[in-house]
């Protein structure tokens, strides 16, 4: 049994680790400014921070350590895992069909190796891109590069109409700025293709504008009022989905990472079975 679950392990890490290396977001490029993410100068960033101890200085300097990492890791993860599983699976084979059997403790042996380096090294990358995925910012876009970098409702709006300032209210609004989308955001439906705001609904139409020049909470835009516009809609609406196709490779990529630690736990298992073997075939 231990050699069937060794092979079947490590065959399952061979076809994970494809699934991943298809969905990955930085192995093929589906994050924005991703192909900048390994040459990033952190030792830059700690200069500034070192010279001016502010948080805004400390959150740009762990950003980059974070993006640098989850970059690496990803193909390093990828890789290891791939190349591992394929060789283990070779071995396994070989054992299973009873023609490497000399050698069962030292495919034992690697098995139990790869298995402890790959579910480390990929658990480590999922607590880094798990990590960026759900607390770091991004830009939306859609087919034209139009950029939304603010957060939206459920219904695409922005800011609303404050009676008691007389003005427009962002929506969301956080450290003096209104706030950025993070990648979790991604596949909401107001930062996609929706065919109501496009065609469907007037004050999506009579409402748009771009983005307001001051970065104040309240802020007044001429000719808008809670008379005609209650609530502001950004004027560049996505017209694809390019962004829920991201949050769903990113997602991907995570789950099945989260199987490649599963079956990597168990080839080091059945690995260890198999060096403690004692060559009776069991």
């Amino acid at each position: 049994m231990k050699k069937t679950l060794f092979l079947v392990f490590s065959g399952e890490i061979v076809i994970f680790t494809l699934i991943s290396i298809c969905c990955s977001p930085n192995v093929n490029g589906d994050i924005i400014n991703a192909s900048n993410w390994k040459t990033l100068n952190c030792k830059l960033e700690e200069d500034k921070y070192n010279l001016a101890k502010n948080d805004d200085n400390k959150k740009s300097k762990n950003l980059c350590h974070r993006k640098k990492a989850m970059y690496g890791l990803e193909y390093s993860s990828l890789i290891i895992d791939i190349i591992t599983g394929f060789i283990c699976a070779v071995l396994g084979l070989l054992q299973y069909f009873d023609t490497a059997k000399p050698f069962e403790k030292i495919s034992g042996l690697i098995g139990l190796g790869s298995g402890i380096v790959g579910s480390i090294l990929t658990l480590i990358y999922i607590c880094y891109s798990g990590y960026i995925f759900t607390n770091d910012s991004t830009y939306g876009f859609d087919s034209n590069n139009s950029f939304k970098p603010i957060k939206l409702d459920s219904e695409g709006a922005f800011a609303k109409w404050d009676n008691s300032k007389n003005s427009y209210k962002y929506l969301y609004y956080k450290d003096n700025e209104p706030t950025k989308i993070n990648y979790n955001d991604l596949g909401k439906k107001q930062y996609n293709y929706e065919k109501k705001r496009h065609y469907d609904n007037d004050r999506y139409t009579n409402c748009q504008v771009g983005f307001p020049s001051s970065s104040e909470e309240y802020f007044s835009i001429h000719g808008y009022n809670n008379d005609n516009c209650p609530s502001l809609y950004y004027n560049e609406y996505a017209s694809g989905i390019e962004n829920k196709y991201v949050f769903d490779r990113w997602v991907t990529t995570i789950i099945f990472s989260c199987f490649i630690i599963v079956c990597c736990i168990g080839l080091a298992i059945n690995g260890f079975l198999l060096f403690k073997s004692d060559n009776s075939g069991l």
